[in-house]
């Protein structure tokens, strides 16, 4: 489960989260309109959420 961490903290690769579809859950980050914006995507099925959580 995902627990208590933040998005950030998941973008240094320190859990390995499993999607629904089977695939890798990593963390990316994109830098747009003046922010720093994070969004987990699933490796196998390409599926892309604010949250982890979202995924699994």
């Amino acid at each position: 489960m995902a627990g208590a961490i933040s998005k950030n903290a998941r973008r240094g690769e320190a859990q390995d989260l499993l999607s629904r579809w089977g695939g890798k859950i990593i963390m990316k980050s994109v830098f747009e309109k003046g922010k720093m914006r994070h969004y987990a995507v699933c490796e196998k099925s390409g599926n892309q959420s604010r949250r982890p959580k979202d995924l699994m």
